[in-house]
């Protein structure tokens, strides 16, 4: 049975759950078939209803992801009828983007109708992106401008008793002649190939929105403990008292608080704002990416908010698909930074912890930290 419409009608999946319900059970099949080979999942229907379906043998299927905190208790799919198709409605804002994966049984996987995949610090996840969703193009590659290279060194620490890869991006006509701002990056690596950051700092650059600036990538040994938990201190001093150092003796660098900046993401952003605040004198900007101020009982909090004003410029972005803690602590802590006078910069998206969210505002950082002087 043909899916029966006329040219101008948009047969939407509302539509075809009320056919099979009222067809028998020849039709229904053909419905479901038809439907499924010519419609790609989540399917979207009025910008803000979605519909994550599954077509296949199962026993059970539910959905997991930023909206549900990775847990699919309480997110079953409904059976169409007696078909193989699975389905399960939601709402979301027009603009949100999403990452989830499909649970069938007790399997994990990604959605095999959805095309679209998002690299996460545990492998790939599929993406739900609405339709007021802009995707970010400065994270691609681009012909046609001149472009920096990364070179890569290991630097050892006497505070941590530890060596550090870090990969250092140089601008496009990097020379000794000029001066140029920093950014450090916390999860270096990660800020590499799953943020693009490189690509981001090319654009930003040939498009004259950013100072042609110097990348620092660290890579963390034990983000854990270095980041968020006993080692935290020692990290900050190996990051001032030695890298630092490293990098303004190294390369042609604006060697005052206000050309450099530290950026991080989850326990990144916690190291990040422990380095910036307890020394605002190396560093004169912080970039808070989804803040995990959470250990230690908050105490990152009150490094923050201990009444002194700091010359620090701030960007804090977070999304509302964090948890519970999370936003309203980020909400929090820019409250505090306003009612004090910070010049802050800050973003709350319909987002999860997430690197699709981070990867598509690194260059809202750079572009308030360092600026292009005409």
């Amino acid at each position: 049975m043909a899916l029966e419409k006329e040219e101008s009608e948009i047969y939407n999946f509302s539509k075809l759950i009320e056919d099979v319900v009222s067809s028998d059970s020849t039709d229904q099949y053909a419905l479901v078939v038809q439907f499924v080979d010519t419609t790609t999942a989540p399917y979207i229907e009025d910008d803000s209803v979605v519909y994550f379906i599954y077509y296949g043998e199962a026993s059970g299927v539910q959905v997991a992801g930023d909206f549900t905190g990775w847990n699919p208790g309480g997110r079953s799919f409904t059976r169409l009828r007696d078909t193989d198709l699975w389905y399960r409605k939601e709402v979301f804002e027009k603009d949100a983007r999403l990452d989830y994966k499909l649970v069938v049984g007790t399997n994990w996987i990604l959605d095999p109708k959805n095309p679209n995949q998002i690299g996460g610090g545990f492998g790939p996840n599929s993406e739900l992106a609405m339709p007021e969703y802009i995707h970010p193009t400065e994270i691609l590659s681009r012909d046609g401008i001149d472009k920096g290279v990364i070179t890569q060194i290991q630097l050892p620490s006497s505070y941590t008793g530890k060596t550090y890869q870090v990969h250092i991006y140089l601008p496009p006509n990097y020379g000794d002649a000029n001066e140029y701002p920093v950014a450090y990056f916390q999860d270096g690596a990660d800020y590499l190939n799953l943020a693009s950051t490189k690509n981001v700092l090319d654009n930003l650059i040939a498009d004259k929105s950013i100072q042609p600036t110097i990348g620092v990538f660290v890579v963390p040994n034990n983000r854990n403990t270095e980041y968020a938990f006993e080692d935290r201190f020692k990290y900050s001093d190996f990051f001032v008292s030695e890298l630092v150092p490293y990098i303004d003796t190294n390369y042609s660098t604006i060697s005052t608080a206000q050309g450099r900046a530290v950026i991080g993401d989850s326990y990144g952003g916690n190291i990040s704002a422990i380095i910036a605040f307890q020394n605002p004198e190396i560093f004169g900007n912080c970039g808070i990416h989804s803040g995990a101020f959470q250990p230690n009982d908050f105490h990152t909090n009150s490094i923050v908010m201990d009444g002194v004003k700091k010359d620090i410029k701030v960007v804090t972005i977070w999304g509302t698909y964090e948890g519970s803690s999370l936003p309203p602590n980020m909400r929090r802590v820019r409250d505090y930074l306003e009612e004090n006078s910070y010049e802050v910069l800050w973003k709350e998206l319909p987002e999860g912890h997430s690197w699709g969210l981070w990867q598509a505002t690194t260059d809202d950082m750079l572009e308030f930290f360092f600026p292009f002087n005409s």
